[in-house]
């Protein structure tokens, strides 16, 4: 026999001898009490970590969400302060002054009699 061969007979001898017999009973590994905590603590350990991820998703859309309304408030704000500031200037204007102090109060625009101050 050569040795290839030699070696299929031993590993088949340790086979066959490792086989249960018709009279023996095979222990199989049970999952103790222990173990069985442990895994319903870790379940429920991740659990409660998607829970707590899910109500912060949730925070951060509301949070999110009051952010947008604000700032459309501000923009709307923005465009009432602008259109006020273009309505004031036009109304503070120098040519609209002088036609309202000759139209409406009689008087007159001398320019000699003008004085500016520093």
């Amino acid at each position: 026999m050569n040795l290839s061969q030699q070696a299929y007979k031993v590993q088949r001898q340790d086979y066959v001898e490792a086989a249960p017999r018709q009279g023996q009973v095979v222990i199989t590994r049970r999952v103790t009490k222990g173990e069985k905590a442990l895994w319903a603590m870790a379940g429920i350990m991740i659990f409660v970590m998607a829970l707590l991820l899910v109500a912060n998703q949730a925070k951060l859309y509301i949070a999110s969400k009051d952010v947008a309304s604000l700032q459309s408030k501000i923009d709307e704000q923005a465009k009432v302060t602008q259109q006020l500031k273009a309505e004031s200037d036009s109304l503070s204007s120098p040519e609209r002054i002088v036609h309202f102090a000759e139209k409406e109060l009689g008087l007159k625009l001398d320019i000699e009699n003008v004085k500016v101050l520093p």
